[in-house]
């Protein structure tokens, strides 16, 4: 019986290559993850591989809306509600009254979700002036923003009247003992942070 014996020649080269590809496979992982970043040759680039035919003109200038008007906006959208469209009527007129801007949009939440039940005829989302049976009515949500905006800063802000709590005490006496449409109207003040 012949015994198998290795040839250490062939031994040897096969180890060798073998140790050679591991390092070589090793290498060339390494290489490649490796995250390169390559720096522009000059700031003189172009954003677009081809330009319009014409004498067009890129323009750098930024244009500055208030974010305001979008929270608002976004905010009655999401609870599905009519004053959405007037987002921009209800930041006019907080900077009009110096009014805190979420006031506003929080209170016509908690007394109408977002103008979605309203006394019909009244355009008051607000319940501003509804007394029992005696209801103030406006001829739109924008006469309703503007008129309660400013009968805020008059009779309760003017007043000392500044938190939701203490406005409570005069605009909705009968909330007083639970708290409720304070803690309401202070949620939704949150929400639109």
């Amino acid at each position: 019986m012949d015994t198998f014996k290795p040839n250490i020649g062939f031994v040897a080269a096969w180890y060798g290559l073998s140790v050679t590809a591991v390092i070589f496979a090793m290498t060339l992982s390494f290489y490649l993850s490796i995250i390169k970043q390559v720096a522009p040759q000059s700031n003189n680039f172009k954003i677009y591989a081809s330009l319009p035919q014409g004498g067009m003109e890129v323009s750098e200038e930024i244009q500055k809306k208030d974010a305001r008007a979008k929270i608002i906006e976004d905010f009655f959208k999401g609870y599905k509600a009519p004053l959405s469209d007037f987002a921009d009527e209800f930041v006019s007129v907080a900077q009009k009254y110096n009014l805190d801007w979420r006031l506003l949009p929080a209170i016509a939440m908690q007394e109408s979700n977002g103008g979605r039940k309203v006394i019909e005829d009244s355009n008051n989302p607000f319940g501003y002036g509804i007394y029992g049976g005696a209801v103030l009515k406006f001829s739109s949500f924008e006469e309703a923003i503007e008129r309660v905006g400013r009968g805020l800063r008059e009779d309760y802000l003017n007043k000392g009247l500044k938190t939701p709590k203490e406005i409570m005490a005069k605009y909705t006496p009968p909330a007083v003992p639970s708290g409720s449409w304070a803690k309401g109207v202070s949620t939704f003040i949150e929400e639109l942070q």
